[in-house]
């Protein structure tokens, strides 16, 4: 659906009206504030999902300040469509000048000089892929940071439109971003530029950990289910296996597997069920053919192995269960 309008006090000024007509408006539940002084249609409001409004939020942030904010950190993430656990509670905003406001309500302010790092996306500023990744995996946790890091590595085997980025000198566009994608968006980032940002960092805690995030990293790992099922593994002891192995299929066809050991000869998959029901996976077929489809894969995929098993978030999250789990499907420790 289209972006929903955002309206101002000032606006409702300009049609003549009493601007404390958008405050009765939201108590009768016809509007929703949106931020401090921006409002939109409640009707709207309620069809966006959650990372929508989050970006709706930005939208409203931006009109109400005197110079376009840069986004950065998490909020800069989800236009890139790195791999974020959840949604961000605040806004993340750069500013380059220490008196550059202090973070208050859903704004984070982290300053930084801003050099190059900048890019547009639409009508927005943002950090660039590369700072916007090392920023994140110096202050996430290990596994959270591997899957954003993995993500600013991957490869999209099939690409699809999504966000445009260009650089400050290309004036705004009437691209309208998306901010619930979970598809990595640009160019991907090379391990080598990668390290060599993560070696010139300040601080030797922050320059060890981003090192031992990126040497972790592989562009191979296809979702963040599958970046921290790799990092449990590793936490665990199992051996590490080989990323998208491929088989091919009775009708000539290949099938990429997201873990193949080759020793045992068994695959593993992360399922994260979402899939299924996503309208733009498998080439919009019905969930039932989809269902028949992903059945059949998984019958010849097993008739070429000596064992293929799956695993859920909830598996994940529960790591005495994860281990259970690879034990009882043969996977060794090293």
């Amino acid at each position: 659906m289209d972006t929903p309008r955002l309206i101002l006090p000032s606006d409702v000024e300009l049609a003549g009206q009493d601007s404390r007509l958008l405050a009765r408006l939201c108590n009768n539940g016809r509007y929703v504030r949106v931020r401090r002084s921006v409002y939109t249609e409640a009707a709207q409001w309620q069809e966006l999902d959650e990372a929508s409004r989050y970006g709706l939020r930005a939208t409203a942030f931006q009109l109400t300040t005197k110079r376009p904010p840069i986004f950065s950190h998490t909020t800069a993430a989800l236009l890139w469509g790195l791999w974020v656990l959840g949604l961000p509670e605040n806004l993340h905003i750069l500013t380059d000048e220490s008196n550059g406001g202090r973070s208050r309500g859903d704004i984070t302010r982290h300053l930084r000089r801003q050099d190059d790092v900048v890019v547009r996306c639409g009508p927005f500023l943002l950090t660039d892929k590369l700072t916007t990744t090392i920023e994140l995996i110096t202050r996430l946790k290990f596994e959270q940071a591997v899957a954003v890091c993995d993500s600013s590595m991957h490869l999209v085997r099939y690409p699809k439109p999504g966000n445009v980025f260009t650089s400050l000198a290309v004036p705004t566009s009437d691209h309208a971003p998306q901010w619930n994608t979970d598809t990595p968006l640009g160019q991907p980032l090379l391990k080598s530029n990668l390290l060599n940002a993560a070696e010139s960092l300040p601080s030797r805690s922050a320059r060890n950990r981003a090192v031992a995030v990126v040497e972790f990293a592989s562009g191979l790992s296809g979702s963040a289910g599958e970046s921290i099922s790799r990092v449990r593994m590793s936490q665990l002891g199992f051996v590490a296996p080989t990323l998208q192995h491929g088989f091919v299929l009775r009708d000539g066809r290949n099938a990429f597997v997201d873990f193949w050991f080759e020793k045992q000869r068994k695959v593993g998959e992360f399922d994260g069920r979402k899939k299924y029901l996503r309208k733009d996976w498998a080439g919009g077929k019905s969930l039932e053919d989809r269902i028949i489809d992903e059945k059949n894969r998984e019958d010849q995929i097993r008739a070429q192995c000596a064992g293929f098993f799956r695993w859920i978030w909830a598996d994940l999250m529960d790591l005495n269960g994860f281990e259970r789990l690879l034990r009882q499907a043969g996977i060794p420790k090293r």
